[in-house]
């Protein structure tokens, strides 16, 4: 009977814990949270505020680091500045929530709802954003650094000028988008879905696009040196002025593509489909086109039917 009460004590003293770390309940730094909605510049690292109410709360300049916010109501809410660093917003609603300056490096943000958030300038690096939710979000000079971002969904988002230097956005659906003048070297973005999404300038270089979907894209003037490019569909996207040295488009689909003034030097253009692209002015020094399909191309030294 001893043993039990033993037991039975222990039990209650970890669920006691347990509760205080998840629901705050022991913690009085959150009392001022939840009476006021927010705390602008509190110090709330570590805090348990799972499954708590903020919407609209002012946390501007507070400081989260590795704060529980698991299901957390944070529509809305003002972030600007704020530090998350290390924090876990795993399924948080932060829609239309203002994240400007804000340090989210390496939070645990997989399934967060993030649709017409903003955040110019927010940081993200290293943080696990799987199967998170964008889209509408307007994030101009984010950085994405490392983040994993695997079927994350980002319809119609503003990442112009963002960093996703080998960020992995495996399957994400990104249609839409716009990542004019982005930085996504070394990034994979494998079977990922980018149809009609502006690059035009972007930086893609030894990228990963396999299986990619990037149909109607706009990659005038992208760099895409050395990226993997297998298998991808292309159809009818411009790539006026782009630079594709060595560049892996073997099994490519580039019916109808623009690639007018494009830098195809080395280039592996390998069983392609080139039916009505447009190569005019391109450089195809080295470029390799063994089986690729020619009809109604468009070549440096006329119109190609071979393929019909």
């Amino acid at each position: 009977m001893r043993k039990f009460l033993k037991f039975f004590l222990a039990a209650a003293i970890l669920l006691a814990v347990i509760s205080g770390w998840l629901f705050g309940h022991t913690d009085s730094r959150l009392r001022p949270v939840k009476s006021n909605n927010g705390c602008p510049g509190c110090d709330l690292r570590e805090a348990g505020l799972w499954w708590t109410k903020l919407i609209g709360a002012n946390l501007k300049g507070a400081d989260l680091s590795r704060a529980n916010l698991w299901w957390a109501d944070m529509q809305n809410a003002d972030l600007r500045n704020a530090t998350f660093q290390g924090a876990n917003l795993w399924w948080t609603d932060l829609r239309g929530a203002k994240m400007d300056g804000a340090n989210m490096e390496s939070t645990s943000l997989g399934r967060a709802d993030l649709r017409g958030a903003s955040g110019s300038g927010v940081r993200f690096n290293l943080a696990d954003m799987s199967g998170t939710n964008l889209s509408v979000g307007s994030f101009p000079g984010a950085h994405f650094r490392r983040a994993h971002m695997l079927q994350a969904v980002m319809k119609k988002t503003d990442l112009r000028g963002a960093d996703l230097t080998e960020a992995n956005l495996h399957a994400a659906i990104m249609t839409g988008s716009n990542l004019a003048e982005a930085l996504l070297v070394g990034a994979s973005l494998t079977g990922t879905d980018l149809t009609e999404v502006n690059f035009s300038g972007a930086n893609l270089q030894r990228a990963r696009l396999t299986d990619a979907k990037i149909q109607r894209a706009d990659l005038r003037g992208a760099d895409l040196g050395r990226a993997n490019l297998s298998a991808a569909n292309l159809t009818g996207a411009d790539l006026r002025g782009a630079n594709l040295q060595y560049t892996n488009l073997t099994w490519s689909n580039l019916s109808s593509a623009n690639l007018m003034g494009a830098n195809l030097t080395g280039a592996n253009l390998s069983a392609a489909d080139l039916t009505d692209a447009n190569l005019w002015d391109t450089i195809m020094s080295g470029t390799i086109m063994d089986g690729a399909k020619l009809c109604n191309t468009k070549l440096p030294r006329g119109i190609d039917n071979s393929g019909c």
